[in-house]
């Protein structure tokens, strides 16, 4: 685990921020594991009922979609963390050093604003379907927000990870 984001010189707020930023992405990161297993495990559950008891569930495919969700957005900021986004990086490895890092902050930076615009956007969403009560079109409908809610917490933990790379003494793979 790429822990060492921060160096010795930086204040020890900067390291205590940066420790409850991981623990929050690992904690993130294994309960978007443990909707992985699920996912599977009820996918299994389903296929065993639907063709070995002619006794399909109503409810699988609504839960599944559900667990995609957080799947996917749990996710998000230990991709984000461990520098695992798409990057095309082969004209900024050609830059001298100083500039090398000045668009890795820049990129970092970036990142950053744009999640967080995304997280005001969707928690603005979740929020308005909390409050007019807005429910899935599901077979057995639940509150939209239940599924949403998790969408601007992936995007908020990116953007913090994203924001912590920017500050970051070196470019990725810099000693």
């Amino acid at each position: 685990m790429n822990t060492g984001s921060l160096n010795n010189s930086q204040p020890a707020i900067l390291k205590g921020m940066a420790g409850i930023l991981d623990l929050l992405t690992r904690v993130s990161y294994v309960l978007s594991g443990l909707a992985l297993a699920g996912m599977v495990s009820l996918i299994l559950y389903e296929v065993s009922m639907r063709y070995f008891f002619n006794a399909p569930t109503n409810w699988s495919s609504d839960v599944n979609q559900w667990l995609f969700a957080l799947t996917v957005m749990l996710a998000l900021p230990e991709i984000t963390r461990a520098n695992g986004n798409v990057a095309i990086t082969i004209i900024i490895e050609k830059l001298p050093q100083k500039r090398k890092l000045l668009v890795y902050r820049s990129i970092a930076f970036l990142g950053f604003l744009v999640c967080i615009a995304v997280f005001t956007i969707a928690g603005l969403e979740s929020f308005r379907q909390f409050q007019r009560g807005i429910a899935t079109m599901w077979v057995n409908p639940i509150p939209k927000w239940w599924i949403s809610t998790v969408i601007p917490l992936g995007f908020l933990l990116s953007g913090f990870q994203f924001l912590r790379e920017g500050l970051r003494p070196n470019p990725p793979g810099e000693v």
